[in-house]
């Protein structure tokens, strides 16, 4: 019978030393996992101070919204607009290499909704390929200044690229403030584009 009670007992101490384990092997795991939780916190918590600094430092012409307003219907902007690029006038701005001469050279026409969205599509003027002929995005707009943010191709999603423009009939005249590259003001601002529609 002692015996009986003394196995029991260690049987006890045995279940009990195992659930002490469990519990420190659970204790470090939640450890691990505030630790991971503290990291993602920290990640969180700078991209929301990033993402503060980032809207806080936008140019003084910014328009006074961040996305586009319900409708820009009557808009000056609102419809189709075209321009046509020719090789030569992207050799003129130093450009020299064939392949992307024809990548950069088409008819352009900039098509901008009342929702608040555009799409721009290019066409080869003698039948070279065109790798990306249709970009897609947002834009919102003020009296003189344009932001134009590409969703669509993917490759090519930005935070927005910013422009000054005025209109002079059918003639829209754009400027890119702070281009990407040196083809995109040689795309935009070359000649004028006008009204399609």
């Amino acid at each position: 019978m002692r015996q009986a009670t003394v196995q029991r007992g260690l049987k006890s101490i045995a279940q009990a030393h195992m659930a002490a384990a469990h519990m420190a092997q659970a204790h470090m795991a939640a450890t691990r996992m505030g630790q991971r939780l503290g990291r993602g916190r920290r990640l969180l918590r700078l991209l929301a101070i990033s993402a503060a600094v980032l809207g806080c430092a936008g140019p003084a012409t910014a328009p006074p919204y961040a996305t586009p307003p319900a409708s820009l219907a009557g808009h000056p902007l609102i419809g189709s607009w075209t321009t046509t690029v020719t090789r030569a006038d992207i050799a003129a701005g130093g450009v020299t290499d064939p392949a992307t001469q024809n990548e950069n050279a088409g008819r352009f026409t900039w098509t901008f909704a009342p929702d608040g969205t555009w799409t721009s599509v290019q066409e080869s003027l003698d039948g070279a390929p065109v790798m990306n002929p249709v970009f897609r995005g947002t834009y919102v707009v003020d009296a003189a200044t344009l932001i134009a943010t590409t969703t669509f191709p993917a490759q090519y999603a930005d935070t927005g690229l910013h422009y000054t423009w005025s209109i002079d009939g059918d003639a829209l005249r754009l400027d890119v403030l702070d281009p990407p590259d040196p083809i995109m003001p040689l795309v935009v601002e070359t000649h004028p584009w006008q009204r399609a529609g």
